[in-house]
């Protein structure tokens, strides 16, 4: 059973030969609420310092279809008229159709039938047929991190190339050849962008380390970012979390820390070595002995015929 935070801060001050206080969060002590905060970096320090195994998240979602609507719009203008509704467009929409530049998106929604892009029109016609489609997704609730090479297009059963820099990200929207096989992909503004923008559904997937460190009362899972209660445990080992909170009140006491430093770097080794199990390991491998595998089978759909 994991220490709750006021266990926590007790046995800590109890170690340290400071008074224990009888409840934590809304405490008007100066040392508890010192003692509150510290916990709360230390817990948000070690989400950071390693992919733990309670942390690690899988995300399946789906790509949304594309919107096909009309408008009117005019030459050397990024303005679009008279579409019949904008309720279902969002800010970063791609649109493609007659006139369109490549790769132009929706800069603002002015209003319900008029929409404002990043790049002017080349052309003017009334009553055009456009279609948008979505390249930015949420990100999941408590995201910290993606965890590399996890990211796959399971509907085409392709890994998806990404993430790109903002090099590569204007090279492919400026190249003259830029379109492949494949979904390209980015974090930008705290969200996933695809490149180029479906237009049909997909599921994609990938693992995150999540930020949520924290478990509510009676949850052994995280479901928050910090401490709220006194009641509250969190899912880093209790020997650590007391390590690491008697090396940082020393430290931001100014006091010598030297052992408790030592004590918390064992702790954080050992927590790590033990977190997750380690595969057998060999100094004479020896092949695998499986006909089918990534180096036989194409990496992707199989053509129909």
């Amino acid at each position: 059973m994991s220490y709750t935070l006021l266990e926590l801060v007790d046995q800590v001050s109890g170690e340290l030969g400071l008074v224990q206080p009888t409840s934590v969060i809304g405490s008007a002590t100066n040392q508890t609420q010192q003692f509150l905060a510290l916990a709360q970096r230390l817990g948000k320090d070690l989400v950071r310092d390693f992919e733990w195994q309670r942390l690690v998240q899988a995300y399946i979602w789906q790509t949304q279809a594309a919107i096909t609507t009309t408008g009117n719009i005019t030459a050397n203008s990024s303005v679009i008229t008279a579409i019949p509704s904008t309720a279902a467009l969002q800010v970063g929409n791609v649109v493609t159709g007659t006139g369109q530049a490549p790769f132009a998106e929706i800069l603002t929604i002015d209003s319900s039938t008029q929409v404002t892009l990043n790049m002017p029109v080349t052309t003017s016609t009334a009553s055009v047929s456009l279609t948008f489609a979505k390249q930015d997704y949420p990100l999941p609730a408590g995201y910290d991190r993606m965890i590399s090479d996890t990211n796959w297009d399971r509907t085409d059963h392709w890994r998806n190339l990404g993430t790109k820099s903002s090099q590569d990200w204007q090279f492919l929207q400026g190249g003259i050849i830029s379109i492949g096989p494949r979904e390209r992909y980015r974090i930008y503004n705290q969200k996933f962008r695809i490149f180029q923008a479906l237009t049909t559904v997909y599921n994609f997937s990938f693992e995150y380390v999540s930020n949520y460190w924290v478990c509510a009362t009676g949850s052994s899972l995280g479901t928050k970012a910090e401490f709220t209660a006194d009641t509250d445990t969190c899912i880093f080992p209790d020997d650590l979390m007391m390590a690491g909170l008697k090396f940082y009140f020393l430290k931001a006491k100014k006091l010598d820390f030297g052992v408790e430093l030592g004590e918390f770097t064992r702790a954080l080794s050992y927590s790590k070595a033990q977190d997750v199990p380690v595969s057998s390991m060999s100094l004479a491998p020896i092949g695998m002995n499986q006909l089918v595998g990534p180096w036989s089978v194409q990496d992707g759909n199989w053509p129909t015929v």
